[in-house]
């Protein structure tokens, strides 16, 4: 339990890379597979990740980063993006029928209570929703990189929308995240955080 949690703990986020150091496909597939077991809302899984391993190309999206060096020397970026059009209730219920985890009987049911649910949070269907569940995949992702021996740092300040036309993503995928990935030449900064105390409270 405890090198479980000092593991946890000991996620920092790091900016200088080894650009030497290369991701094969094999590995960013088996990453993806494992973050991909993070929650979401209702199991819509409404993450899009377009990685980018070319140098030319990294270069590219360091200028479109506020030039900042990590984009370029990363083994690999990740481009995380949330689709609207997974929220579609009718593939919602294709895919859970397909596999097994609803039945014929209870998929109407199932259906419609989740209907009724986006009547009444309507936003849970839109950004909202889409930041709270890329946003879990994102941190799912960051801890399965380190428990390949690799390193990340979670960015935003970047132009999405160029990066979008740039590498022709679909238009209406909403940005989320950027994620370069690659092995640590230099440690990240390390964790200052609040006390428990500060943030939290206990009612009983």
């Amino acid at each position: 339990m405890n090198n479980y949690l000092h593991f946890l703990d000991e996620r920092v986020s790091v900016r200088q890379f080894d650009p030497d150091v290369i991701l094969s496909n094999d590995l960013i597939k088996e990453m993806l597979k494992h973050a991909s077991y993070a929650p979401s809302s209702n199991n819509f899984q409404p993450w899009r990740v377009v990685v980018v391993k070319n140098k030319k190309k990294q270069k590219e999206l360091k200028r479109l980063s506020a030039h900042q060096p990590q984009v370029e020397t990363a083994s690999a970026v990740f481009l995380l993006f949330g689709d609207k059009e997974s929220y579609n209730l009718e593939r919602w219920q294709a895919f859970h029928l397909k596999k097994g985890v609803i039945t014929e009987d209870n998929a109407a049911e199932r259906t419609n209570r989740i209907r009724q649910y986006f009547a009444l949070h309507p936003e849970d269907k839109e950004i909202e929703g889409l930041r709270l569940d890329v946003g879990l995949f994102a941190m799912n992702l960051m801890q399965v990189v380190r428990a390949f021996g690799y390193d990340s740092v979670p960015m935003w300040g970047v132009d999405f929308e160029a990066i979008k036309t740039y590498l022709k993503v679909p238009n209406d995928w909403e940005p989320i995240l950027m994620l370069p990935v690659g092995k640590a030449l230099q440690a990240g900064y390390p964790h200052v955080r609040k006390s428990v105390e500060e943030f939290a409270e206990i009612i009983e």
